[in-house]
């Protein structure tokens, strides 16, 4: 008997070891087929074209994102805005992510209706929507006026330019291509 438990041992890690190098030759060699495999500190992430849930409410598109910056990570609600340039976070998101706003660099931007605000712009190490990640992000922080709204900033097309994708309203999913 304890043969036969040695013998599963060594089955299972030897096993464990052929899945470890598999993975980590996919990632090295950027995967097969529609997704990719990238390798994030210790853990082998599969990237592929799953598709993402968000919430609708009436023609605006909420889209769960992942910010991280300076070993901080924040996951927050982005509204869908392919009229915006750049992705905009409040500036409560920045406190979040422990953002030092008085060393930011100092920008304006227009916004609809043609009033020019103050913004600061800061890098982020890596945003995430859906199943792509884009590094070293350059985003506006702005600070929140007004009544209280269900998102955290704009996703804008610095992020989204080059991904496909389709929104099913009915259904509050984010198909990518």
């Amino acid at each position: 008997m304890q043969k036969l438990w040695s013998l599963t041992f060594f089955i299972l890690i030897a096993t464990g070891c052929v899945t470890s190098m598999v993975s980590e030759t996919k990632a090295g060699e950027g995967g097969a087929g529609k997704g990719s495999w990238r390798r994030i500190d210790e853990t082998v992430i599969y990237r592929s074209d799953a598709p993402t849930k968000v919430t609708v409410i009436g023609n605006s598109v909420l889209v769960p994102v992942t910010l991280v910056s300076q070993g901080n990570e924040v996951d927050v609600q982005l509204l869908l805005d392919t009229g915006a340039s750049g992705t905009v976070i409040h500036a409560e998101i920045a406190d979040r992510l422990n953002v030092n706003l008085s060393t930011a660099r100092k920008t304006r931007a227009r916004v609809v209706g043609g009033a020019v605000i103050e913004t600061r712009q800061v890098t982020l190490r890596r945003v995430t929507v859906g199943p792509h990640t884009r590094e070293n992000i350059a985003v506006f922080v702005v600070p929140h006026e007004g009544p209280p709204v269900k998102y955290d900033g704009l996703l804008g097309m610095d992020v989204l330019r080059g991904l496909k994708y389709v929104v099913d309203f009915e259904k509050q999913i984010i198909f990518w291509d």
